[in-house]
């Protein structure tokens, strides 16, 4: 199977597609036949040398992915084989298949596209840890959001708006125009510091 490492920090061209043996499910481990990788903040801070949590170089980058599991290790229900999901990976998603553990790949529901799929776990988590769970937000309240056209950015504002928040947010002028017409309150230049 093919994989894309990071050889070295730097710009994309450190990146360099390798053939690797496909890995196989271990106990408790579902194996994921990858259609889409999801390309976060975090790879690319990996790839700059910025990212604390990244691993030691050369490594591959990958943190989600959608695609059908195509085989499942030992106490795995055999049933979830041929299963559209999508996966959270500690790193590795940028790979023709990975394994994950099986509480770690969700079941998609039928006519989900995978390639949206993909790119959804990591900011959705991400922003449903800040807004549920670390500072719930309740009706009438207001939030602002920093780079709020980003991947989280976004999935804030929309995860705001259905709990009824006003949303203030910043991000570059040229986004300025699309942020208000997802209905934030006031928009500024994240590049100002007036």
């Amino acid at each position: 199977m093919r994989q894309v490492w990071i050889r070295r920090r730097g710009e994309p061209s450190v990146l360099e597609v390798r053939r690797v043996p496909s890995p196989s499910p271990s106990r408790g481990q579902v194996r994921v036949r990858v259609a889409y990788a999801g390309v976060n903040f975090a790879d690319v801070m990996m790839r700059r040398g910025l990212y604390p949590d990244a691993p030691k170089l050369p490594a591959v980058a990958g943190y989600e992915v959608s695609g059908v599991i195509d085989a499942v290790g030992e106490g795995v229900d055999a049933a979830l084989t041929g299963r559209p999901v999508v996966a959270m990976c500690n790193f590795g998603g940028y790979s023709e298949q990975v394994c994950v553990p099986a509480a770690l790949a969700w079941p998609l529901p039928d006519g989900v596209d995978l390639r949206a799929a993909a790119a959804l776990t990591v900011n959705y988590l991400t922003a449903w840890q800040m807004v549920r769970v670390m500072a719930p937000v309740a009706p009438g309240g207001t939030v602002l959001v920093q780079s709020a056209a980003g991947g989280v950015g976004q999935a804030v504002v929309q995860l705001c708006a259905l709990a009824g928040v006003n949303v203030f947010g910043s991000a570059s002028p040229a986004k300025h125009d699309e942020l208000r017409a997802q209905g934030l309150s006031f928009v500024f230049d994240s590049r100002r510091r007036d």
